[in-house]
């Protein structure tokens, strides 16, 4: 199998798990909505600046414009009830189910839009899905709370699976049209119409996204970045084939594990059992799309 799927996936996955880590301390200050439309807006603007050099082929039809605009609109609430979940929830039990998402994604890219996964790919995908998932749960955090009430065990784990649903929903409908349109397309589209869906649903929902200095802080300025190259990177990689679409959903889905180790880094905690295990069916999956799994 060609290098380039799987090194342009777990770009995406360094660039998106550093910038989930960073959204937990932007979401504490001002709150997790305002954190997901100013993150949009951001990116946008570093896509707009990167045009000229990136000259993106723009061959638009109608339903291709429609899909857009859906898988837009699916994106922005998967970002809001990811968010959300990271805000509220204890991150040891949302972060697993939240990052489940590939999985949704390769089942429904077999189912929808017909694509053949051999075996020994197949293998690898869901050794580093179930990877992922063991390094990012924490069991040591759960035993922790054992004598808590159980709300508080539970809290964000309905956002973590609405977000896990709608991603994986978002992901085939952009692996669909971006080998129609190109990689640089989509990108905006989904960005500018998160952006457009932010400041419009903002008052039903009774949220504040009025413009101040924390809401462009240089944690969000860094995640617009973070976001744009990642995002670049995963439709990069759809763009090679709707085929490659399991193969770079699924690494980039070990921004979970990204994430982890920031926070292992930081808080020098030591990895768990699972989590020795996790990483290391992450490591086989990933070895054998690179060398086995042609």
């Amino acid at each position: 199998m060609a290098y380039a799927p799987v090194l342009l996936g777990l770009t995406t996955a360094l660039c998106w798990g550093t910038s989930d880590y960073l959204s937990r301390r932007q979401s504490e200050k001002v709150g997790h909505y305002n954190t997901v439309v100013y993150m949009h807006l951001t990116t946008l603007l570093m896509l707009l600046l990167l045009l000229p050099f990136l000259t993106p082929t723009v061959s638009l039809v109608p339903a291709a414009v429609l899909i857009l605009v859906v898988v837009g609109v699916l994106n922005f609430f998967a970002f809001i009830y990811l968010y959300r979940a990271f805000h509220r929830g204890i991150v040891s039990v949302v972060a697993p189910i939240a990052y489940t998402y590939p999985a949704v994604t390769t089942v429904l890219s077999v189912l929808l839009l017909g694509v053949f996964l051999p075996p020994v790919r197949g293998i690898a995908l869901a050794s580093i899905i179930v990877g992922v998932v063991l390094l990012s749960t924490r069991f040591s955090d759960l035993r922790g709370r054992r004598d808590r009430a159980l709300p508080n065990m539970t809290t964000g784990v309905g956002a973590a699976v609405a977000a896990s649903f709608l991603f994986g929903l978002a992901y085939v409908g952009v692996g669909y049209v971006t080998p129609m349109v190109g990689y640089v397309v989509p990108v905006v589209f989904l960005r500018g119409i998160g952006t457009i869906a932010g400041f419009l649903v903002a008052p039903v929902l009774h949220e504040t996204v009025r413009p101040s200095r924390e809401s462009f802080s240089k944690v969000v300025m860094a995640m617009g970045v973070l976001e744009a190259i990642g995002f670049l990177s995963f439709n990069y990689g759809l763009s090679l084939g709707v085929q490659t679409l399991p193969v770079v959903a699924a690494l980039s889905g070990m921004g979970g594990a990204v994430a982890s180790s920031y926070a292992l880094f930081f808080l020098r905690e030591r990895l768990e059992a699972n989590q020795i295990i996790g990483l290391g069916l992450s490591i086989i999956g990933v070895f054998v799309l690179l060398y086995i799994g042609g």
